[in-house]
């Protein structure tokens, strides 16, 4: 009863499937195909539920037709998907592979026909074969998941569930066949439950694809682990066979020799799997002799970026330059050459060979002219005598010269090893790496154009503080110049040689503190400390005072104290009043006003020249080295911007043309110590 209810469910399941096909569309082409592999599938069920004698002859034939049906409909899947990518004479090999199978399956169920009414007895042959045909549909559902975009996924996997279930069944009960040498009839009998089972999903296929068309990608890599899967197992099975035979030899020695045979044809298939060589030929054969192009150029494009944009490898780019090119010939060693400013070539970076460092390529020379301008890959043995380059004498260390081009030119080139194993160059192999060569070419001037900018970032900061010191020794040669000029006119009264002791002293310390950065090289240096604002600025406005400015000031701020050098905030106040002094008429007063609120200290400088616009302000002001004076050096307020910022204190400039200028420092109070940036104001 048991038994018939299984074959019933397995019936009922398959029918209801096919008339549920029939009903919602009218099945044509692939769909078409799928409902008579769900046909067959649901006779190979219900022919057992006739109680007569033909009934398990005809039952086993369907069987095999069922499974022969969905390995051509998963040979069909495959097929459709990628025929672009198989080359034309190998575009129906699969399928016609698999109906070779399944016709030869059947076959022998043709030939062994009739079997008993318990369905147990099968011969040796039909044992086997149905176990090959099993391992090929486990194998064609999992080419069919692992080759599906991760995208697109969604829509085969119910399929893959389904038939990949259906296929291990029958690998699991006539595996056990092998072993127990006989069939179970209710095992085999279960079938109808796994049927039933199954069915659901192959409505959930059909409700995910309602033209079962199902994209799918033809990886070289699983084909490659596909066909060394399969040749493994194969020998696995063969050196089975023979251990057996051993195994049956007469003599005390027979489990022996069997478990050490076994033994010996593991370690050769590891040793032969995990040889380099042997999986690159492997990859050649099927890359030229299974796909219309050599080269997935998918997956070569994004293991050279992958290798040259490698930071984790601790490798020089150099190095990881020669590696993508060498894995697109299998080539383990080569050597980078760089040209260098006298025009010649120089190895920079090697990888497995040795050569002398003094070794030397010219620019112009009949070798780097063979490049033709960086379309074309030499092969040292095609070489004539005259155009090989002495460092090339070794023919075991030189095989390729590829250039790297960038912009026309070739800055560099690669020499490649020969290869792990024999190649046929073809003109797809020179593009490839023509390809890459440029994409290496690219990386290399980035390198070294971020190498230029950091070593000339030293030169630049030395340049900008050159630049400040100019501009103090600009400003002291001024205050000499207006000593002199006083000196001529005042210099019989007493108290005017009393100041100028003084001046001259404050100008000398400055000139020796300007010469001893210039010699030391390095920055201003002076600590952060709290000076009190009213006072310094006061002693700052005297001294400009003794020069002839007019200045006024109104200072309304009591103990007003800010965190900034002395020397930092007396350069700053310099730069901002002479400016200011400058921009203003002949007679004109500059005023220096002192006040603060809650938690800042606010210095303006005000002047009632003729103003700037606001785009003058963003764009010019505070550039260095653009001046509108004629004798300016364009880095008084760039400099006082710098000064006030290193203090955390901020610059703000409230300005219109024809109403005169406002430069406001505003520095956060000495126990407040808040850093504000920089900010413009254009009234």
């Amino acid at each position: 009863m048991g038994v018939v209810l299984s074959y019933m469910i397995g019936a009922l399941a398959f029918l209801a499937l096919c008339v549920l096909m029939m009903i919602n569309r009218r099945p044509k082409g692939f769909g078409l195909a799928v409902l008579t592999a769900c046909f067959i599938t649901a006779l190979s069920s219900a022919v057992p539920l006739f109680q007569a004698s033909w009934a398990p002859a005809v039952s086993h034939l369907f069987e095999t037709a069922s499974e022969g049906a969905w390995l051509l409909v998963l040979a069909t899947i495959l097929h459709q998907a990628r025929s672009a990518e198989f080359a034309r004479r190998w575009s129906w090999s699969l399928p016609m592979l698999v109906g070779f199978i399944a016709v030869s399956s059947l076959a022998l169920d043709l030939q062994f026909a009739p079997f008993t009414q318990a369905m147990a007895q099968f011969n040796a042959p039909q044992v086997l074969t149905r176990i090959i045909v099993a391992i090929c549909g486990i194998l064609m559902v999992e080419n069919l998941f692992r080759n599906t975009p991760a995208g697109r996924r969604w829509h085969v996997l119910p399929l893959c569930i389904a038939i990949g279930v259906l296929f291990a069944y029958e690998l699991f009960v006539f595996s056990e066949a092998v072993i127990l040498h006989h069939i179970d009839p209710f095992l085999l009998a279960a079938r109808g439950i796994v049927l039933g089972l199954i069915a659901p999903l192959l409505v959930l296929t059909m409700a995910r694809n309602p033209n079962w068309r199902i994209d799918v990608h033809v990886s070289r890599r699983v084909v490659f682990h596909t066909a060394t899967f399969t040749a493994g197992g194969i020998f696995l099975v063969v050196a089975a066979a023979v251990a057996k035979v051993i195994g049956r030899l007469p003599g005390e020695w027979s489990t022996i020799s069997e478990v050490a045979f076994l033994c010996g044809c593991l370690i050769v298939l590891l040793t032969v799997l995990s040889t380099e060589s042997i999986r690159v030929r492997v990859r050649r054969t099927i890359s030229e002799n299974f796909f219309s192009n050599r080269y997935d150029y998918r997956s070569e494009w994004a293991r050279c970026i992958a290798t040259l944009s490698s930071s984790t490898s601790g490798e020089a780019l150099g190095i990881r330059v020669i590696r993508a090119l060498g894995d697109v010939m299998d080539s383990p060693a080569g050597i980078l050459w760089v040209l260098g400013p006298d025009r010649t070539y120089v190895p920079e970076s090697a990888l497995g060979i040795a050569l002398h460092p003094e070794s030397v390529e010219r620019a112009d020379s009949a070798f780097i002219q063979g490049f033709q301008d960086g379309d074309r890959v030499q092969q040292f043995a095609q070489l004539s005598e005259d155009l090989l380059p002495a460092w090339a004498a070794d023919p075991a260390k030189f095989w390729l010269a590829i250039p790297l081009v960038k912009v026309d030119q070739v800055p560099a080139f690669v020499t490649l090893a020969l290869p792990r194993a024999p190649v046929t160059l073809s003109r797809e192999s020179f593009q490839v790496l023509l390809a890459v060569g440029q994409q290496a070419a690219s990386y290399l001037a980035e390198e070294s154009a971020t190498r230029s900018v950091m070593e000339n970032q030293s030169l630049i900061e030395y340049s900008r503080r050159f630049s400040f010191v100019i501009h103090d020794i600009k400003n002291v040669s001024n205050s000499l110049a207006m000593i002199s000029a006083n000196t001529r006119k005042f210099g019989d009264k007493p108290e005017f040689r009393a100041d100028l002791v003084g001046a001259m002293d404050s100008s000398i310390k400055k000139l020796g503190s300007l010469v001893d950065r210039l010699r030391n090289n390095a920055p201003r240096s002076e600590a952060l400390q709290a000076v009190e604002l009213t006072s310094a600025v006061r002693a700052v406005v005297e001294a400009l005072r003794k020069s002839n400015m007019h200045i006024e000031t109104e200072f309304d701020a009591a103990e007003a104290s800010v965190e900034i050098a002395h020397e930092s905030l007396e350069q700053a106040l310099i730069h901002l009043i002479t400016n200011a002094v400058e921009a203003s008429a002949p007679g004109e007063t500059v005023k220096v006003l002192i006040s603060r609120n809650a938690n800042e200290a606010i210095v303006d400088v005000v002047d009632v020249g003729p103003g700037m616009s606001h785009d003058f302000i963003r764009n010019n002001l505070f550039v260095p080295l653009r001046s509108t004076k004629e004798k300016g050096h364009g880095l008084g307020a760039y400099q006082a911007r710098e000064l006030i910022r290193a203090s955390g204190g901020r610059l703000d400039v409230i300005s219109a043309p024809g109403r005169g200028t406002t430069m406001r420092i505003v520095w956060p109070l000495a126990d407040e110590g808040t850093r504000t940036p920089l900010r413009v104001v254009s009234s």
